[in-house]
């Protein structure tokens, strides 16, 4: 078979000749070929060289995102030791109050890892894809987890402190701490005293303090008036305080009651004044404490001798 040829003429548009040239068919598929090859090969280096760059611009991009995120790690970290400070100092000062409170010292390894295991994200990828990184984010989830176990078991401890020292506060201010009338002690609390007027020996429940009539008479500590009256047993006018916590006060021989029954006094209230009146020899109030039931001696809770 004749093999088939291709004129290519070239036709000037001034007078010059018409040149012509004849090429085979198998030439023509040859440049086809030789160009899709060349252009083939141009996609493919163009394509790999885009690739390269995109990586180096992404890897550039990784690089600057960890950098950025380890300075805010670093950061974090400062941030964390002032906490870690702040928490320091409210720990001295919950071991004062617990001090105060009367409750036991909290171990010093306890406080310093609060409750609770260690805290850590193990091999974490972040860890896997940067050490460096990975380690500081690591190290720094574990040390926030300290700092936030310590800061509960703080919480915890000073909510314990703070409880037990307002019911401790409450208690303080129920119970009968104070002298009730400005006066010197004419009679002491004793299991068998004379008594001037029966001329007989009989238990004395309480203290007498001689006073002028009219003197203030002043709650002992906070609490209730159950009793604001007269007793027919020989106190004569008297007033009778209940302050809660077992304990319960009783003024007597008063001349002037200045409270009811029902009524809430704080410690200091004035409730009567001295008198003279029921079984007594003279003007003096005549004070009991009750405790639980049972008469106990006034000066028993009397601190430093404390006057009104």
């Amino acid at each position: 078979m004749p093999q088939s040829r291709w004129t290519l003429m070239l036709v000037p548009h001034d007078n010059e000749r018409v040149r012509s040239f004849q090429v085979s068919g198998k030439s023509i598929r040859a440049a086809a070929s030789a160009l899709l090859m060349g252009a083939l090969l141009l996609g493919t280096f163009s394509i790999a060289f885009f690739v390269k760059q995109s990586k180096h611009v992404q890897n550039a991009s990784l690089r600057a995102e960890n950098d950025a995120l380890a300075s805010e790690v670093d950061e974090m970290r400062k941030q964390m030791e002032a906490l870690d400070r702040s928490i320091a100092a409210l720990t001295q000062k919950d071991e004062e109050l617990r001090v105060v409170a009367g409750l036991p010292e909290i171990d010093p390894d306890v406080r310093r890892v609060g409750i609770g295991g260690p805290g850590s994200t193990g091999g974490s990828v972040l860890a896997r894809l940067n050490p460096r990184v990975g380690r500081k984010v690591e190290t720094t989830g574990q040390d926030l987890s300290a700092l936030t176990r310590r800061a509960a078991l703080l919480r915890s401890s000073m909510d314990e402190a703070l409880t037990t020292i307002e019911r401790n506060r409450e208690r303080m201010a129920s119970t009968p701490t104070i002298l009730p009338a400005n006066g010197h002690l004419s009679s002491l609390f004793s299991g068998t005293r004379y008594h001037p007027v029966l001329r007989v020996s009989r238990p004395h429940k309480g203290i007498d303090i001689a006073a002028r009539v009219g003197e203030p008479i002043l709650a002992a500590a906070r609490g209730r008036v159950i009793f604001a009256g007269n007793r027919s047993n020989g106190y004569g006018n008297m007033v009778e305080i209940d302050h809660g916590y077992g304990y319960v006060t009783r003024y007597a021989h008063a001349s002037r009651l200045h409270v009811r029954r029902g009524q809430t006094v704080d410690r200091g209230t004035r409730i009567a004044d001295v008198g003279a009146t029921g079984l007594t020899s003279g003007p003096h109030l005549h004070y009991e404490v009750e405790q639980n039931g049972n008469q106990v001696d006034p000066l028993n809770f009397v601190i430093g001798d404390a006057l009104p």
